[in-house]
């Protein structure tokens, strides 16, 4: 028998050279391989008879071996299968498989599931015996994530033997809810009866992680309520200059407001907790540069943690122009190799260190008194950073950035330890990006309108016209942003229709080379091929960036005013409504376009909707409500810090979780005995870990 906690090298069927490739991806446990989820599942639970196939249907069927035959057509291996029912006959083919022919005796009985394509033959099907209950025909089959470097089959072996040995006592939250148990909570997971019980598990593990977050929060709370704050500012020093007098614009009132709030904190003797929510535009970066101004002034460093070295530089030059009186210093995974210990150390005027990760690991040098973490360091679980670990010591203020649009009651309810900034107007007045939901058959007319647009610039420039800050808005060369869910083709079956960054490129930079300059950006590329694109762009030099998800937390482009989105049913209206930020940043007249790559009707009405509505804070409370379970069957959804299995914008989970977990403290003594504990430990998160997820 296994229980969670157990190493996979107990395992049967884990030897040491799968046990270390697992290890590689931090797979050391039987509850981390449980939950390493599948990717997605394909359908192969219909079953039919040969006679009731049809061109393009995936299925299985139950058929005896008539033949089998092998031979060689240009140094490629090809095996031929006749099989046969009582209703008929019908071939099968594989390519380069040297074990099949093994495999199958003549007259014996094989379950084989796959596509029956268009010349009525299966290409390439999965083979199983007759058996009760299979693992990779007639049912639902889960295709797992193929970094580990380990073969479906064996990773459907392995979680078959874990799933049949597993030893798991019924818990609190089984027996006194109607969630399913554990057990079988991984095992509809991994080797599901029905799609219906997957959504049913999920919500399992959507609670546990929930109730995690939940007791951390409760526990960061009660710590930080302890702690002394490592500077305080003077209440009438703030008041008599809250606002630097050389600020070239004039501030909303939402970010009045918000650096209100904040200064009201910094007032105080523990130290601040705060998260800044505005969407990609609002003008976040500015209250942040004023707060690290007070540190700065108080005669403390400071520090910005951003996701990305291109973000990180942006900010540097962003805050340059707007307060150049903050000495600002670059760190990032370059610099900070040049940099040492001594020279941190020894630096006398207050500085705005500014940087990635690398930020991180100097802390304890920089000793700031004021850490702001933007984008990726989203909901403050993690803003534990390495200075002042232990209790006796000063805590910095902390102030996390978002563009993520998440509800106020949301954060009341989950993360009680953070006090909230909201920021909903726009520096350069109202920002409504025209959006387009395109239907397949307009796909190519939308891409000539773009080609258009692009080749007569003045659609969109605002000649010396000034904003209502007074801001001049320069002439600018118009940039259009192509973003795919992928960067290389998918082999996934379900996903193959959908057009992948690498192959649009290909076909723009065929077709429209002679007109505008295409360029490809995604982060599997070289770090400086990544800097030359980069510098290409903020030269305008480029007319047209074909990328991944990328730009949503990686690049501020002012004068991008079109944006594509393919497969866009892949992604969360949160995602999408980011996306779309990207575009418009100046107020000048934007499209975003975003096309459907399935032939579901729920999706069509979800991007719909999205077309129809601005509003991200409407968007993240419609998302759930308007996504199908379906959307359970694919790609898995990023962008929304460390959650896996939860989501912010489902308020009835959240509901649920936060019911379960008040009955949970009034427990506390089933919890000594080991009735429930969290399956997801946030005790061990950093920013760094985070943002490495």
């Amino acid at each position: 028998m296994y229980k969670l906690l157990d190493p996979l090298e107990h395992v049967r069927g884990i030897g040491a050279i799968t046990a270390q490739k697992l290890a590689k991806k931090g797979l050391k446990t039987v509850q981390d391989l449980l939950l390493f989820l599948p990717l997605n599942y394909t359908d192969l639970s219909q079953v039919l008879t040969i006679g009731q196939l049809k061109p393009n249907q995936v299925c299985t069927i139950k058929a005896q071996v008539i033949s089998v035959r092998e031979y060689f057509k240009n140094s490629k291996r090809i095996t031929r299968a006749t099989i046969a029912d009582e209703t008929g006959r019908t071939e099968c083919i594989w390519f380069n498989n040297r074990f099949i022919k093994q495999q199958l005796k003549k007259g014996q009985d094989y379950f084989f599931a796959g596509s029956f394509n268009d010349y009525r033959n299966f290409s390439q099907p999965k083979v199983e015996a007759i058996k009760q209950e299979t693992l990779h025909t007639g049912r639902l089959v889960p295709r797992y994530s193929q970094t580990l470097d380990i073969k479906q089959g064996k990773m459907r072996l392995i979680l078959k033997e874990i799933l049949d040995h597993l030893n798991i006592k019924p818990d609190f939250l089984s027996e006194n809810s109607h969630l399913l148990s554990l057990a079988e909570t991984f095992s509809q997971l991994h080797y599901p009866q029905k799609k219906e019980l997957v959504i049913k598990a999920r919500k399992r593990l959507a609670i546990e992680e929930l109730l995690a977050l939940m007791k951390k929060s409760q526990q960061i709370k009660k710590e930080w309520q302890q702690q002394q704050a490592m500077v305080v500012l003077d209440k009438k020093q703030l008041n008599s200059k809250l606002i630097p007098k050389n600020i070239p614009f004039k501030l909303t009132q939402d970010q009045m407001q918000a650096i209100k709030e904040i200064a009201q904190d910094l007032e105080q003797q523990q130290p601040m907790n705060r998260l800044l929510i505005g969407d990609v535009g609002s003008g976040k970066t500015v209250v942040a540069a004023i707060v690290a101004w007070h540190i700065l002034r108080a005669g403390l460093n400071a520090a910005l943690i951003a996701p990305t070295q291109i973000l990180a530089e942006q900010h540097q030059q962003t805050l340059n122009s707007i307060l150049p009186q903050i000495p600002t210093k670059l760190l990032t995974a370059k610099t900070s190799k040049k940099q040492n210990k001594k020279d941190l150390a020894s630096k006398k005027m207050p500085t705005l260190f500014i940087g990635t990760h690398a930020v991180i690991n100097q802390l304890d040098q920089i000793q700031p008194g004021l850490i702001i973490y933007d984008e990726q360091h989203r909901f403050g679980v993690a803003q534990r950073a390495s200075i002042g670990t232990k209790k006796t010591l000063p805590k910095p203020h902390v102030l996390t950035m978002s563009a993520t649009p998440i509800p106020r009651s949301y954060m009341l309810t989950i993360f009680s330890h953070l006090d909230v900034s909201l920021i909903k107007e726009f520096p350069f007045g109202e920002k409504r990006v025209k959006t387009w939901y395109v239907p397949k058959q307009k796909r190519n007319s939308a891409y000539q309108w773009t080609l258009d647009q692009l080749k007569t610039p003045n659609t969109f420039q605002k000649k010396k016209e000034k904003s209502m800050n007074n801001e001049v808005l320069d002439d600018q060369q118009p940039l259009a942003l192509i973003i795919c869910p992928f960067i290389n083709p998918s082999d996934i079956q379900e996903f193959e229709k959908i057009p992948a960054a690498s192959e649009i490129y290909q076909l723009l930079e065929k077709k429209w080379n002679k007109e505008v300059k295409v360029v490809l950006l995604h982060g599997q590329q070289k770090p400086d091929r990544q800097e030359r694109i980069i510098k290409q762009l903020f030269d305008q030099k480029i007319n047209v960036l074909v990328a991944t998800s990328i730009v949503e937390v990686g690049i501020d482009l002012p004068q991008a005013n079109i944006i594509l989105i393919e497969g866009a049913d892949r992604f969360g209206l949160a995602s999408l409504h980011q996306l779309r930020g990207r575009v418009g940043r100046k107020s000048q007249e934007s499209y975003c376009l975003v096309f459907n790559s399935s032939n579901n009707q729920t999706s069509a009405k979800r991007l719909q909707l999205f077309a129809q509505e601005n509003d991200g804070l409407k968007l993240a409370e419609l998302d759930l409500k308007n996504r199908g379970p379906g959307d359970l069957f694919g790609l898995q959804q990023h962008g929304l810090d460390n959650l896996r299995f939860a989501s912010w914008n489902n308020l009835e989970l959240i509901a649920q979780a936060k019911q379960i977990f008040n009955q949970l403290e009034q427990k506390k003594g089933l919890q000594k005995h080991n009735s429930w504990r969290p399956l997801f430990e946030f005790e061990n998160f950093t920013p760094e870990k985070i943002s490495n997820n």
